[in-house]
């Protein structure tokens, strides 16, 4: 199966053409991006039309941008900054994971206290929550091992 790249053609009227060869990796993790962009949306309580007019695109390619990877098409470079610049992160916020990463429950914690809808005192009970769980999860799996 032949797959193909596009290469930059300097003659003037035609600027790219095919070769064969095998693609480039992906630079960005569509999946990853979508659901940043959905949760997002989400929270700020928008619609597909108003987060388009505040990233700086149309709703059709903010539309395409949270279907992730099982969109047809790849979205151009300037939409994709104007995206993440709009989500407050960087580009290497998406990079594809080589992996699984391992995160600690100190990490849980940062993330959950990043939340901005949330109040002190929800934050709190949430950090609390989570760490009651965790250690309850650990007192069952020393019982049983």
């Amino acid at each position: 199966m032949a797959c193909f790249k596009y290469e930059t053609y300097t003659s003037p009227g035609q600027l790219f053409h095919q070769t064969e060869g095998p693609m480039e990796e992906p630079i960005l993790d569509r999946d990853l991006l979508a659901h940043h962009l959905r949760g997002k949306i989400d929270t700020d309580r928008l619609s597909i039309r108003r987060a388009a007019t505040d990233i700086g695109c149309s709703a059709a390619t903010l539309t395409r941008m949270l279907k992730g990877s099982e969109a047809d098409n790849y979205p151009d470079t300037r939409n994709i900054f104007r995206a993440v610049s709009w989500l407050g992160k960087s580009i290497a916020d998406f990079e594809p994971q080589q992996g699984t990463a391992t995160s600690t429950l100190a990490d849980v914690e940062v993330h959950l206290r990043a939340l901005p809808e949330l109040s002190e005192g929800d934050k709190e009970a949430l950090v609390a929550m989570v760490k009651a769980l965790r250690d309850a999860a650990v007192e069952v799996r020393s019982k049983k091992g």
